[in-house]
């Protein structure tokens, strides 16, 4: 599974672009709003199809609803991109959504000692990175880095959850926002970002137990010889009468029923 429900606001006109001799897409970069004391999320969005055509007409600067996109990491270039879904332009009553769902399997252990995968603040906090592997088709996936971080108070501390019960191989459905981080350099002085997707909330794929016996069905139903009837054993025909007809009893007193036996014009009040 791979689904992002996003709001975010073009940072220019919405252009087209050549896939192929025969496709295109209506390609534009575009900003989520900072989380908290994040920083805004540059991703580029790719439009196709018929939500292209509508997509090319909004505006630079307009905020907009992305609605069942597909998220994709490029590691090579470090960024994240968007392809598909239905885009909307939205006014600022609507509500901010980051909301992003992603299937597949943990490429790696946690190393507790290694303060990268796992650490735990002056503060108490304790925060948990790792790298799931989401199949993108023809024997490819793409690498998604997301972190865990919670507190001791927290009723779910999905950090430790991610050290004690996933290692490589451990399937996992996470629902996560995509955040940035931003700072200076210390070295260089230059001003540097990472984007990453934080845990909101996970599923552990069910394990595998290759010495479990097959389930067995509990009941037997018998197979009749012949296809049951259906509609107590009527026909088209006989649903095609009136009411009273079938069951022998007077038409109800209805104002609808009324008419209909009258062989009124009007319609029945509902």
């Amino acid at each position: 599974m791979n689904l992002s429900f996003l709001c975010a606001q073009t940072v220019a006109t919405p252009k087209e672009k050549a896939i192929s001799e025969t496709s295109f897409a209506t390609v534009c970069d575009v900003l989520l709003p900072p989380v908290g004391n994040k920083a805004p999320t540059p991703v580029q969005l790719n439009v196709y199809g018929k939500a292209a055509e509508r997509f090319a007409r909004i505006p630079a600067n307009a905020q907009i609803y992305i609605h069942g996109s597909k998220l994709r990491f490029d590691l090579e270039s470090k960024t994240y991109s968007l392809h598909g879904g239905i885009v909307t332009q939205v006014d600022p009553s609507f509500p901010i959504l980051n909301t992003v769902i992603l299937s597949g399997r943990c490429v790696k252990d946690i190393d507790q000692e290694d303060a990268r995968a796992f650490k735990t603040t002056a503060d108490g906090l304790m925060i948990c990175n790792q790298t799931l592997s989401v199949n993108t088709g023809r024997n490819q996936a793409d690498l998604f880095n997301f972190y865990a971080i919670n507190s001791a108070e927290d009723k779910l501390n999905y950090a430790e959850l991610l050290v004690n019960f996933t290692r490589k191989g451990t399937g996992l459905t996470i629902q996560g926002r995509l955040v940035t981080d931003s700072w200076i350099d210390k070295e260089t002085k230059e001003k540097r970002a990472q984007t990453k997707i934080q845990l909101v909330s996970m599923t552990l794929a069910p394990k595998g137990n290759t010495e479990s016996k097959p389930i067995q069905p509990q009941t037997t139903i018998a197979s009749p010889t012949g296809v049951a009837s259906l509609w107590g054993g009527k026909t088209a025909e006989d649903l095609a009468e009136p009411w009273g007809a079938q069951t022998g009893n007077a038409l109800p007193d209805l104002p609808g029923y009324a008419m209909a036996a009258a062989g009124s014009d009007e319609d029945p009040p509902f």
